[in-house]
């Protein structure tokens, strides 16, 4: 009966998390954006069978075995050595831990301690972003917009509780994407929301921020103080790395006539999810700021990475006493006094097998409205 309790065969996809991996659900328990494999751990690995099922196939096999003795040996043939076209035949969480290593095979950063002191993050040898860190007094100043965005909780809390781990609903609701029509899309996007995530926390350890709750007691967050450094903003990071990849799906989709108003709908959410975490009371408008640049920085190097990116921004962001907007923040007003400026000459990386592969499937799974 368990065959039609729900599609029993079927409901063995539950052991995937409601496919959360793909759909950005396993990241609900707020800790798993930052395990490794975030939202790919554990997706679509078999485990075990139930003690019944294991001694009914082991007897059915003991029972069957004498039916192939005689028979032709099976194939000698090899899969392809290094072969990208063995993708598709690997469990989903493992092709996750290929992303990771394509992603992070060529990442570095350092910590300069002069005056100001700063972290900077390199792909391949060539620095993208210099972050300066915020003094005490800047951090003090900025709790006052924590203060006031307060006033949002009630409004927002079905929002921001659903968004302690990745918000990848929120995402596909922007596209239309379903899960038996867009895996690769789906996909796509958690390796991007991982890649971002380690980034921030290579960052945020050299640059090691308070949050505000340990700055002001009057700043009470609604949700638990994150374990780790408050500057750049991990969220703000994922996000905006995100939206950076999306648009450029859309563009290679061309098949959406909306794709303009999309597109404007996945910035505005970007900006939403971000700006949620001040809300909460757990970062200043500053973390977004400089989650934001390094979310951007983060998609230009997933789809360089996936051979269709176009040229990294390299960009430093010297944080000043503003709120975030994402009007603000576009690369056209950081001339605005801001404290974000491009400090150097763009530049490319090469692309990669795995998420070359990926990148093909995403755009195969064009949208069409």
């Amino acid at each position: 009966m368990a065959q039609y309790g729900g599609l029993g065969g079927l409901g063995g996809l539950g052991g995937l998390g409601g496919l959360g991996g793909l759909g950005g659900l396993g990241g609900l328990g707020g800790s798993t954006n930052f395990t490794g494999l975030g939202g790919f751990l554990g997706v679509e690995d078999p485990g075990g069978h139930d003690p019944m099922t294991t001694h009914g196939l082991q007897t059915t096999a003991e029972g069957l075995r004498h039916l192939t003795e005689g028979g032709t040996m099976p194939t000698d043939q090899e899969l392809g050595f290094s072969d990208p076209n063995t993708l598709g035949g690997l469990a989903t969480w493992v092709r996750g831990s290929l992303y990771v290593s394509e992603f992070l095979a060529g990442i570095g950063s350092e910590a300069i301690d002069g005056t100001p002191q700063k972290a900077t993050l390199s792909f391949d040898g060539q620095t993208c972003l210099t972050l300066h860190r915020p003094g005490t007094h800047l951090l003090r100043a900025q709790c006052r917009f924590v203060s006031d965005y307060a006033t949002l909780r009630a409004e927002r809390s079905a929002e921001i509780t659903s968004q302690l781990g990745f918000p990848t609903p929120y995402f596909a609701m922007m596209l239309g994407l379903h899960s038996a029509q867009n895996t690769k899309t789906f996909e796509l996007i958690t390796a991007t929301q991982v890649a971002a995530a380690h980034a921030a926390m290579i960052v945020k350890n050299h640059l090691a921020i308070r949050r505000p709750d340990q700055l002001d007691a009057r700043l009470m967050p609604m949700i638990p103080t994150p374990g780790h450094g408050s500057f750049p903003s991990a969220h703000a990071t994922e996000a905006y790395a995100v939206l950076t990849v999306l648009e450029a799906l859309i563009t290679a989709w061309d098949s959406l006539s909306d794709g303009p108003q999309r597109i404007a709908v996945l910035r505005g959410l970007a900006e939403r999810i971000t700006v949620n975490r001040t809300v909460a009371g757990v970062h200043y408008p500053i973390d977004s700021w400089a989650g934001a640049t390094l979310g951007k920085i983060v998609g230009q190097v997933v789809l360089n990475r996936a051979g269709a990116g176009s040229a990294i921004d390299v960009m430093t962001y010297t944080p000043d006493d503003h709120d975030f907007f994402d009007e603000d923040h576009r690369t056209g007003n950081i001339a605005s006094g801001m404290g974000l400026t491009a400090t150097g000459d763009s530049f490319t990386l090469d692309s990669k097998p795995a998420f070359s592969w990926l990148w093909s499937g995403a755009v195969a799974e064009a949208q069409k409205v």
